[in-house]
């Protein structure tokens, strides 16, 4: 396993980013809040005569603090308790133990946080306030959540959104949809959250909550991501930043940035994962909130790990721990550590790595999503390898794919689909109408109008109504007929795409059985033939992960594939930092019987390269290009700048064979070219398919 699986997916990342802006939307303008702010309002409280005026300016100042310093907010609790006994006021009690119960949530304790909750919760009963009743119920929900108890959240959270619903609350009704999807997510059920989602922007959308719909249109993105259709996702992530930065918002612009960084990180497109990560830290240190800030350079951190400068990733993060670990926010600091620990293990600093793996260990089964215990256990797996641990790294390995299994599910996916397309369907709807209605309107002032020539105005109209009926029907039926054309078409890929990753996790296990068996192996020759035989198999493995992630599958992309290819490869053999690996070509598609061949010929020239073209751990650079010099040519050339050797293949002679074979399959010419280093070139007719 390389160490490119430890990575957060943009799922995980982008519910991570949609919980942060849920926690400050409780307050629009936390992060605008300072010292200067609750200075005014202490110096109004001096002038104040009023009891109950008192206690609501109390009750603001210690909600102030949420956002600026939560322990602060304690300092003003004992004198608004005192005066609340006092007034006997119910509704000013009840508001002043809701702010008891956030600023203790905002510390991270999250029992003291129910039991003001509850008792607030007690106190609007009583008083009949039923948007207070909403609130609190979905603030204890947050409570239990961030506790792990998910049984106990989903319970209050569902209680929130009927509270909500029977007073025709709608403010009420989005807040507990937004936190439904959330809680769902983390929980990796599909279904339940993109429901949540699309109700949650449909209400949105009602309400006409133009501050709200940031993050409503994040919450769509992150479905549409979900579902891999990345182009539509980009089109609301878009939307969201150019409304966010219409609004001025810095909390909103800091999310939307994010969300922008993590889907550029994920589709590989580095320096606009970095220009949208470095504005989100600019946004955090403008607002001055030490969340964002700790948040946004982790994110940073990532971008630097996929570079391959794990140097900077790990300082970057490290700084965002010291950052973040002061606000009492433990899932995303625990998220934080299981990073850590696997920078550590790629820079070869093991018991570092353990030290920060440990600080997650025992928190794992019910208090983090499973997305998040998939990347835990993946990352324990590669430290386990690396130590020579392989009975913990087998546990690890088979946790870590039971876990990945279970987030790719095929029914899942259909509902998700389904309900997007619902919603799509019931907004076309009340488009069209609309515009019914408003073509009633006018036809009923054209009728008044032409009074005079009405009998023949009516003649006209009936052919027209008529003529609209036939087309109608007409119409339909096409519809019909596409709509079921296209669900076949759709079950059809996602068949495929469900047979692609079955395959590729099946070679994954023989790959991991092999290097399992390796190591128990002393002979170096049969370690060695076990170790390639590993990489052909991962060869093949990379191929059908290829095509179960595109948006085609019938073709594999050979440029990607060559560089996720040759990265398994270097990692294998420990060469990564000594030898460069580099695909001098354009994007090239090529059929799945074209590709696995191609790439089982370059995973044999290039071990044979990293064993033999560099003696004594030296230095050295390799190109590999794919072109199509012609039409139905396809040209393949590898090249080294080592040694030189005689012979195609150096060794026992198996790979050379392999390498003869797979050219004879593929109807090619092998030849090799003399001069500094290795240079062998390629020439294959394609073979062009036809469906008939």
């Amino acid at each position: 396993m390389t160490h490119g699986n430890n990575q957060i997916p943009v799922l995980q990342k982008l519910l991570c980013i949609l919980a942060v802006v849920l926690c400050s939307l409780t307050a629009v303008n936390a992060q605008k809040v300072d010292r200067e702010q609750i200075k005014e309002m202490e110096a109004k409280l001096a002038t104040t005569k009023s009891d109950s005026a008192r206690l609501q300016l109390l009750t603001d100042i210690i909600l102030k603090h949420l956002y600026y310093n939560p322990r602060l907010g304690f300092d003003y609790t004992k004198q608004a308790l005192q005066l609340s006994a006092t007034l006997q006021w119910k509704e000013g009690t009840a508001r002043l133990k809701e702010s008891i119960g956030r600023i203790h949530w905002g510390c991270g304790e999250n029992d003291a946080a129910v039991k003001n909750h509850i008792e607030a919760l007690e106190l609007y009963r009583q008083a009949g306030d039923a948007s207070g009743q909403t609130r609190n119920l979905r603030f204890i929900g947050q409570n239990y959540f961030d506790a792990g108890k998910n049984e106990e959240a989903e319970t209050y959270f569902k209680q929130s959104l009927e509270m909500a619903k029977s007073a025709g609350d709608k403010n009420g009704m989005s807040s507990a949809y937004n936190m439904l999807n959330a809680f769902y997510k983390a929980q990796a059920n599909t279904v339940e959250a993109t429901n949540m989602g699309y109700a949650y922007l449909k209400i949105i959308e009602e309400l006409k909550d133009s501050a709200h719909l940031v993050v409503a249109l994040l919450t769509v993105a992150e479905n549409l991501a979900g579902v891999g259709n990345n182009t539509e996702a980009e089109v609301y992530l878009k939307k969201a930043l150019e409304l966010a930065n219409l609004q001025n918002i810095n909390a909103e612009m800091h999310t939307a940035n994010t969300s922008l960084g993590e889907f550029y990180l994920d589709k590989g497109d580095l320096p606009a994962a970095m220009k949208h990560y470095s504005a989100a830290v600019k946004l955090a240190e403008q607002s001055g909130d030490q969340r964002s800030i700790g948040f946004s350079r982790s994110f940073v951190a990532g971008v630097y790990k996929r570079m391959g400068k794990y140097e900077d990733a790990l300082r970057e993060l490290l700084l965002a721990i010291k950052i973040y670990e002061p606000t009492g926010y433990s899932t995303r600091t625990y998220n934080m550590y299981s990073e850590a620990g696997v920078l550590y293990t790629i820079l070869g600093k093991y018991d570092l790595a353990r030290q920060y793996f440990n600080k997650v260990a025992g928190l794992t089964k019910n208090s983090f999503s499973a997305a998040f215990r998939r990347d835990y256990y993946a990352g324990l797996q590669s430290l386990d390898s690396a130590t020579g641990n392989w009975h913990d790294g087998y546990f690890h390995y088979r946790k870590f794919t039971d876990l990945k299994d279970s987030l790719f599910n095929r029914e899942a996916l259909k509902k998700m689909v389904s309900s997007q397309m619902q919603y799509e369907t019931d907004k076309k709807e009340a488009i069209a109408k609309a515009a019914q209605e408003k073509k009633d309107l006018m036809v009923q002032e054209e009728v008044k109008r032409q009074r005079n020539i009405r009998n023949s105005a009516f003649i006209g109209l009936g052919l027209v109504l008529l003529f609209s009926v036939l087309v109608f029907k007409q119409r339909n039926k096409i519809a019909r007929e596409k709509k079921r054309s296209d669900q076949l078409v759709q079950d059809k890929e996602l068949l495929l795409r469900e047979i692609h990753h079955r395959v590729k996790n099946n070679l994954e296990v023989v790959s991991s059985l092999l290097a399992l068996q390796s190591a128990q192996i002393n002979d170096a020759g049969t370690r060695e033939a076990m170790q390639e035989s590993q990489n052909r198999v991962q060869s093949i493995g990379i191929v059908h992960q290829k095509l179960y992630q595109s948006t085609n599958l019938g073709a594999i992309e050979m440029k990607d594939y060559f560089i996720n290819l040759s990265d398994s490869i270097l990692d294998s053999f420990g060469a990564e930092r000594r030898v460069t690996v580099a695909c001098a070509m354009e994007p090239i598609e090529v059929d799945i019987d074209t590709a696995v061949p191609l790439g089982l010929i370059v995973n044999e020239l290039l071990t044979n390269t990293l064993k033999y073209a560099y003696p004594d751990g030296g230095n050295g650079h390799v190109t590999i290009k794919l072109e199509r010099p012609t039409p139905g040519i396809l040209q393949l050339e590898v090249a080294d700048d080592g040694v030189g050797k005689s012979g195609t293949i150096k060794g026992t002679g198996f790979g050379g064979q392999l390498v003869a074979l797979l050219t004879q399959q593929l109807d090619g010419t092998m030849r090799e070219l003399e001069g500094k280093g290795t240079r062998v070139v390629f020439e294959f007719k394609e073979v062009i398919k036809r469906v008939g």
